[in-house]
């Protein structure tokens, strides 16, 4: 079972090897496996959208990064208003505070096709945590059609804010998931636990936050292993 690490620009110092192991899995599946991106001469993978703004989930198991999500409030510059806008011809492109974007997600080969309780489940279950914590109404953003079933099989509802479209011989669409405590409840139980899968440590902001109080509501968690 993987354990969510919660990485921001406050605390992202204290997790310097995993973010560069996350940067380089990144690499290795967006610009080998995918090839979305080209090549990067220092091996990592970073684009416009790496900002302060953003929260990381990093799903570390055994020592080593499994698997991430990248979150980003639609209030700010993100994928799908800067680059997909086109592909919310239906309810037109997200900018609110509490609807996060989520991106960057991938899962290590080794972990791959592991079933509905593989890792991939246990990183959704970990974003509808954290979503749920930080007092956000949905999490999504373009994803390829193949998320959507397994939205379904988490019995999550996800609403399609526009129609699938094929780019380089895979289909995308935008939608984004409602966040309610019984989608939480419901991949728990698929999982088969009822504790935490977070990791907070360090200074962190509180997710939904206006400009006007950055700064303003820091919290400091300490790992239970350092207590």
């Amino acid at each position: 079972m993987i354990a969510a690490h919660v990485v921001n620009a406050h605390n992202k110092h204290l997790y310097e090897n995993e973010f560069d192991e996350f940067l380089r899995r990144r690499h290795d599946f967006f610009v080998h496996q995918k090839h979305w991106r080209p090549p990067s001469p220092d091996g990592r993978e970073l684009d416009q959208f790496d900002t302060d703004a953003a929260t990381y989930l990093l799903g570390i198991e055994d020592g080593r990064v499994v698997t991430s999500a990248r979150l980003i409030p639609t209030s700010e510059p993100h994928m799908v208003s800067e680059v997909f806008p086109h592909m919310c011809e239906k309810s037109g492109v997200p900018r609110r505070p509490d609807w996060a974007e989520w991106t960057r997600t991938f899962v290590v080969p080794d972990k791959r096709g592991t079933g509905l309780r593989g890792t991939l489940t246990q990183l959704c279950c970990a974003v509808m945590e954290y979503a749920l914590d930080e007092g956000l109404s949905a999490v999504g953003g373009v994803q390829e059609t193949y998320f959507m079933p397994h939205h379904g099989a988490l019995k999550w509802h996800a609403e399609p804010l526009g129609m699938a479209r094929e780019e380089n011989g895979e289909w995308y669409i935008v939608a984004y998931i409602e966040v309610n405590e019984a989608a939480l409840m419901s991949v728990r139980k698929i999982l088969g636990i009822n504790h935490t899968l977070l990791v907070r440590q360090g200074r962190q902001l509180p997710f939904v936050v206006g400009p006007h109080e950055r700064g303003q509501h820091e919290v400091s968690f300490t790992s239970p292993l350092q207590q």
